[in-house]
């Protein structure tokens, strides 16, 4: 997997290398010429010249005609339409600037800057005026013109063209264009992560139709309209799918003089069937070229007064025809990815008029029950397997027992209760349950739940559009609010109306709350910033990992436990140990076996690798099959360690390499999470009721997964982690008050053994406190390097103001043992030596 990471990243670099440097201009089609323009940014002229790649068709000494193209397709899509008109016009069909064979790469590829590309096309082509054709979007540079060179324009139409805002897509500009940004941000993450070579650059659903859509604004056409002189045909297919006969409506409605046909078609009337519009655009050019033509000011005072009229919204007709089918499969599919959100959304076409009520949950409900059976007959047909790679241990467990307990009826429940359908659904195939009772119930739960949600997203989805009409500068941070609260709602209300969610709740705001349970990055972020400070401190980016020299990188990461182990060993405090090679797994129980006979110790046994931190992949195993279990997923070298005896404690010690003596600076004693049956509850209950174990729920719910549903005896108590580490569960307290010169002293002879050794942490077992405090029967199981940290920091209630002075106490002694091992005559590596050691270390896992 990492080769062939490697090897993508390196097609990913030589890619867009040969993009950034490779700027040879797009290859012309045939019968295409360049015309060149200024370009532009906005209103604004950057100096540089931009390529239009154009076609011109018909006699030259004819009227011109300028057929403006829609987005994706360049001007190719409009060569049918140019054809038609040659015989009686010269026909110009330029491929607007990012499209097709023009210059690519713009600061501005809104249609509105498109309009002013047109004039400085006809002004560079001398001229004087021109027909004008503008297409779907198309149709917004030809407003553009129409509106502010009418000099330049003899006529307009506009062909199935775009125009107001208020009819586009959702309606609304800020979430029309939050769903542009979203896919601009798709494209261009294909673009710049996917290894092409440029093949990708140009294409059709390319960055220019995504940049085009993002970076017009559509709120600008309707004044455009209201100003618009000349002579105006607007010619647009009732079952258009794509730009709704009301925009048509509306944009006639603006322009008093224009002229209104209605065809029955759809989208395709400029590109695909021409033909059956070409009757009324030859009969209007041909009125305009005579004069008969009607411009603003010919207009009738009854047109005149609509026009001045305030816009009212109105409902949008539904979509019809192929469009419709596209629009009802997309729900279909989109349930798949998120059933709810399908539901929501297909409720805001619904109330933007988009799509009626009915056929929103039809499609909603073919989407959801299809899905829920799905994967159903995934557990059903793949059983155990698939369960493992799609949810966890634990829930599966719970899904499990939920079902047995309490039969079919548990689908119906799981419908309304977010994050349970997956686990359920999947278990109940898995398990073999009666496919027809558990198809029927899937089909109640999906007709209960789909109408609900469909018609309240509908209900207020008219309302949150009101508001974006109200509040449009601040529509935005309105939406992703509306978004974090619809996530609350969903993710963490319903879960409160359970006492098991209320106890999750309280074990998460705990993790947040309490610093003992943060991700490291969170607690370590201040204590690399200290480290940078003693690196311009002692001017080196690397002395710290001079601290111990024995260690590679001082034990920073990947120091070999074996060799630490064997290097203690004549000190008689070490655990009993052995190591089984890489190589020689497979004979790993007979070694077992031989060694438990020799040194006369008994299973349990300790599995851990021999690099690995923070209990990585440690585990306690009781037989021959525990082994077995073990190696089938171990890599590399691992120890065999004999189980201690006592209390465990991890005791952070420091000797600088000019001092006879060393220095205890922490001792936490690890102590185990445990719960008390009472011989009513489950052990989930008893975990979720514990008042410490419920601070890391999630954690024990998937490591006792598989008994979950037990009841313990009253007074039975069981133990929740099996090893001393705090991320699985143990308690670690404050035991500083244990550092005791015989202690120190008996440190000081078991790290006599290790030269090189001057800083870092003790996992050792006790027969009792006393006994520590005496250094007496010490038997040691660990001892990690500079990465080791104080663990008394841990300690339940502490601050997290005293846990980073301790810690960065421990870095800062770090620093200053490296400093005094380099006066020795020590070299500390190079930062790149550094970063090649972890890449390695990383590299072999």
């Amino acid at each position: 997997m990492r080769r062939w990471l490697w090897i993508w990243l390196a097609l990913l670099v030589a890619s867009n290398v040969w993009r950034l440097t490779t700027s040879e201009p797009p290859k012309l089609d045939d019968g295409q010429f360049i015309v060149e323009v200024a370009e532009r940014d906005g209103d604004a002229l950057t100096g540089r010249r931009v390529q239009i790649a154009l076609r011109a068709f018909g006699d030259p000494n004819r009227p011109t005609v300028l057929v403006l193209h829609g987005t994706p397709m360049p001007s190719p899509a409009m060569i049918r339409l140019a054809k038609l008109l040659q015989d009686d016009y010269r026909v110009l069909v330029p491929d607007l600037p990012g499209f097709g064979r023009s210059t690519l790469s713009l600061p501005d590829y809104s249609s509105i800057t498109h309009g002013h590309y047109a004039q400085a096309l006809l002004e560079a082509l001398e001229t004087p005026a021109a027909h004008v054709i503008g297409y779907s979007q198309g149709g917004a540079p030809a407003i553009v013109l129409a509106a502010e060179y009418p000099e330049r324009v003899r006529s307009l139409t506009l062909l199935a063209a775009i125009g107001v805002q208020e009819l586009e897509l959702f309606g609304s500009y800020t979430v029309n264009h939050a769903v542009y940004a979203g896919q601009l941000a798709l494209i261009t993450a294909t673009e710049w992560l996917l290894p092409h070579f440029g093949y990708l650059d140009g294409a059709i659903l390319g960055r220019g139709y995504a940049r085009n859509l993002t970076d017009t604004d559509q709120r600008l056409l309707r004044p455009l309209l209201e100003s618009i002189t000349p002579p105006t045909l607007i010619v647009h297919g009732r079952e258009d799918g794509l730009v709704p006969f009301e925009a048509a409506e509306e944009h006639s409605r603006l322009v008093p003089h224009s002229v209104l046909v209605s065809l029955d078609a759809g989208h395709e009337i400029g590109y695909g069937t021409p033909e059956i519009a070409l009757p009324a655009l030859i009969a209007f050019l041909a009125d305009v070229d005579s004069g008969r033509a009607m411009v603003r000011n010919t207009a009738s005072a009854e047109r005149l007064a609509m026009a001045a009229a305030p816009y009212e919204i109105g409902d949008r007709s539904p979509l019809q025809g192929g469009a419709l089918v596209v629009l009802l499969l997309a729900i279909v599919v989109a349930a798949y990815v998120s059933e709810d959100l399908t539901c929501i959304a297909s409720g805001l076409l619904v109330a933007q008029g988009i799509l009626s009520l009915p056929l929103a949950i039809a499609a909603c409900l073919v989407g959801l029950f299809t899905s829920d059976v799905a994967l159903f007959f995934v557990g059903r047909w793949f059983g155990a397997p698939a369960l493992q790679r799609l949810i966890s241990t634990s829930a599966t467990a719970r899904a499990t027992q939920w079902l047995e307990t309490r039969g079919p009826l548990v689908i119906i429940i799981s419908r309304f209760t977010p994050g349970t359908r997956l686990p359920t659904y999947l278990v109940a195939g898995a398990l073999q349950m009666p496919t027809l009772l558990f198809v029927s119930y899937f089909a109640i739960a999906t007709a209960i739940w789909t109408p609900i949600l469909v018609s309240l997203a509908a209900s207020y989805g008219a309302v949150a559009e009101q508001w974006f009409n109200d509040y449009a500068e601040s529509a935005l941070w309105l939406f992703v609010g509306g978004l974090v609260v619809l996530w609350l709602l969903v993710r963490i209300v319903p879960p409160l109306f359970t006492r098991q969610g209320r106890r999750m709740a309280l074990g998460r705001w705990r993790r947040i709350t309490k610093f003992e349970y943060w991700p490291r990055w969170a607690f370590y972020a201040p204590v690399v910033l200290f480290n940078v400070g003693l690196a311009v401190r002692y001017r080196s980016l690397t002395t710290f990992t001079l601290a111990n020299p024995a260690m590679p990188l001082g034990g920073l990461t990947g120091e070999s436990k074996t060799a630490i182990l064997n290097a203690l060993a004549p000190s008689g405090c070490v655990a009993d140990f052995f190591a089984v090679q890489a190589e020689r797994r497979s004979s790993a129980p007979a070694q077992i076996a031989a060694w438990l006979e020799e040194t006369r110790n008994n299973y349990p046994v300790v599995l851990k690798p021999d690099v690995g931190e923070r209990g990585r992949d440690v585990r306690i195993a009781h037989s021959a099959a525990d082994v077995t279990d073990y190696l089938r997923e171990a890599t590399g070298t691992i120890i065999v360690q004999a189980m201690a005896q006592g209390e465990e404690f991890g005791i952070l010690y420091r000797r600088y390499p000019d001092e006879a003596e060393g220095v205890i600076t922490s001792i936490a004693h690890k102590g185990h999470t445990t719960v008390l049956g009472d011989g009513r509850s489950t052990l989930q209950e008893l975990i979720l009721n514990d008042d410490r174990a419920v601070n890391m729920a999630p954690y024990f719910l998937e490591a006792h997964a598989d008994r979950l549903g037990t009841v313990a005896a009253a007074g039975q108590t069981i133990r929740l982690n099996s090893i001393g580490t705090h991320s699985r569960g143990s308690i670690f307290t404050d035991e500083r008050r244990l550092a005791t010169d015989a202690l120190r002293i008996k440190l000081d002879e078991v790290t006599a053994h290790f030269e090189g050794f001057f800083l870092g942490r003790f996992d050792l077992f006790a027969v009792d406190r006393e006994g520590l405090s005496a250094g007496e029967h010490l038997s040691i199981i660990e001892l990690n390097g500079l990465a080791s940290e104080p663990a008394h920091i841990y300690h339940p209630g502490a601050s997290l103001r005293s846990g980073l002075r301790a810690t960065c106490q421990h870095w800062k002694s770090a620093w200053a043992i490296g400093e005094q091992v380099k006066q020795r005559g020590a070299k500390a590596p190079s930062p790149l030596q550094v970063i090649r050691e972890l890449r390695a270390l990383w590299r072999s896992g």
